[in-house]
């Protein structure tokens, strides 16, 4: 009876083993095995090797995942399966210790396991830090027998990003989000692959950045007294945290639509506008006066200083041209410059390139700004889509680089038809989104893209399970490859990731009915 009892749990044992690891994303390429390899939990650790090795952000990381490889406790004693290979040391070998961090960075990693050595091998501190988190995935609990696996060796991975721009815009002008909160957003765009976050800073309703030349921007137009915004020190806290992870931080400011908030501590740079104070959104920046662009001029001076990254937002999402009317020196300003309101806008885009120029970065605009076609304003740019994915080849073949966000706005249920009983199923809609379904020359001018919470109704309580993990969909597509699109597969991975997250601390959404395993409950 023992001798059957022991062949059945052997059996189910082994056939708990017998599919591919359950990664997020998908990597390129995976070659897997039938054996499991066996984990002390107690004595594993890391040899770091190569020229990598001297990079602190990468010593760091290496102690940071040692801390989430091992979640739940194991029996007191350890005990090895003798039909099973054991797994303790890893070595991570990378080429470069270059801690350098732009865009297209090479995120390039290769793992091997094998009965006789495990290698994590890269030739960036950025690379190695990918292929830390998919060999952090590799790692099964079995929860019967408390001990460590993986599942499926020899493996064989080597895995690199199809897009080089996979990012997260978070808004925090419409609520406040603390600069903890935001970090560990940040761990949760590491745990994706993605490497981009898109900090909308400002908006209509609240200016939360600190500026030391104008602390009256802040101070009247954050909320609570300015109490609810973003110093020098907690700024470069985000921009270095994120560093670490191989995220790249983006600082949007937006212009010259949605910026009531610049109202509250100048009140001279808006429009004078009365009629749309009951949808502050349609208030704009006063683009007639050389004070307003003084004022930019040392917002972005200060700005550029701060955030590390070649590439600033400039917005010119939105404006309404009424408010404009409205305002009689505008008017009358456009009436001795015989100007209309679109060549206002013209005239605002020209001098804020004025301004890029004297701070050397890159922009970013809002499709809108290319709906004036004035190719002067947008040379050097990058054009990021939100209302319409088929206009991308149209921008790629006027010269421009183009970023995707159409069909991944996480406060809607876009781009599909509005039919899921289910929001969390808004997810599926944003994988089945191929890019380039909609590009089919000059696919390089093809960055990436962008998942968008916006933030009328997220806070930082809400803000991690409305992002997640929806927009793990978004990291798999930018990242994947093109015929990694199977529904039912994806859900029960992603299903597998959102508990990996919720162990780590980030709250995240269910797909499915089930449970997430987060240790005993008796």
């Amino acid at each position: 009876m023992k001798i059957i009892c022991l062949i059945v749990f052997l059996s189910f044992f082994l056939f708990s083993f017998s599919k591919k690891p359950s990664l997020w994303p998908e990597p390129q390429n995976i070659v897997y095995g039938d054996e499991n390899f066996q984990i002390d939990s107690s004595s594993f650790d890391f040899k770091l090797e190569g020229s990598g090795s001297t990079s602190q952000i990468l010593q760091d990381k290496v102690e940071f995942y040692k801390k989430l490889l091992f979640p739940f406790p194991i029996k007191k004693e350890f005990k090895k399966f003798s039909f099973n290979s054991l797994l303790s040391t890893v070595v991570i070998n990378v080429k470069s210790a270059d801690e350098t961090l732009q865009l297209g960075v090479n995120e390039n990693y290769t793992i091997s396991i094998t009965n006789q050595e495990s290698i994590i091998s890269s030739q960036t501190i950025y690379g190695a830090i990918r292929g830390l988190e998919t060999f952090s995935q590799l790692i099964y609990f079995n929860y019967t027998s408390s001990t460590y696996w993986i599942k499926n060796g020899p493996l064989l991975i080597i895995d690199y990003p199809r897009f080089k721009w996979r990012g997260i815009l978070i808004d925090t002008s419409r609520h406040y989000i603390p600069t903890e909160s935001m970090k560990l957003m940040i761990e949760a765009m590491a745990f994706n692959k993605m490497n981009t976050l898109h900090w909308h800073a400002t908006d209509a309703q609240s200016f939360p950045l600190f500026i030391n030349k104008y602390p009256e921007l802040s101070q009247k137009g954050a909320y609570f007294d300015g109490d609810y915004s973003y110093s020098n020190e907690e700024v470069n806290d985000i921009v270095s945290y994120a560093k670490s992870f191989g995220i790249r931080v983006v600082i949007e400011i937006d212009g010259p639509g949605h910026s009531a908030s610049f109202g509250k501590g100048i009140p001279s740079m808006i429009s004078n506008c009365p009629k749309f104070l009951d949808n502050i959104n349609s208030i704009s920046l006063n683009p007639t006066q050389n004070f307003t662009y003084q004022v930019l001029t040392d917002i972005w001076k200060e700005m550029s200083t701060l955030f590390i990254d070649n590439f600033i937002h400039f917005g010119g999402d939105e404006v309404y041209y009424e408010c404009w009317k409205e305002d009689p020196q505008i008017n009358q300003w456009m009436q001795e410059h015989n100007m209309t309101t679109t060549q206002l806008e013209e005239y605002y885009f020209t001098n804020m390139n004025i301004i890029k120029s004297t701070i050397s970065k890159k922009t970013i605009f809002w499709e809108s700004v290319y709906d004036l076609k004035n190719f002067d304003i947008l040379k050097d740019s990058i054009v990021q889509l939100w209302t319409d994915i088929t206009k991308a080849q149209e921008v790629i073949n006027s010269g421009i680089q183009v970023i995707n966000s159409f069909g991944w706005y996480l406060d809607r249920q876009v781009p599909g038809p509005d039919i899921h009983y289910e929001f969390l199923d808004t997810w599926k809609d944003f994988y089945s989104l191929e890019p380039f379904d909609y590009v089919s020359q000059n696919q390089e001018m093809f960055l990436g893209g962008e998942a968008c919470s916006w933030s009328e109704q997220v806070n930082w309580s809400s803000i991690s399970n409305r992002i997640w993990p929806r927009a793990s969909a978004v990291a798999e597509r930018l990242w994947s490859s093109r015929n990694v699109n199977d529904i039912s597969d994806a859900t029960l991975r992603l299903n597998d990731f959102s508990c990996r997250l919720i162990n780590r601390g980030i709250p995240s959404a269910p797909l499915v009915p089930g449970a997430c395993y987060i240790g005993k409950m008796h």
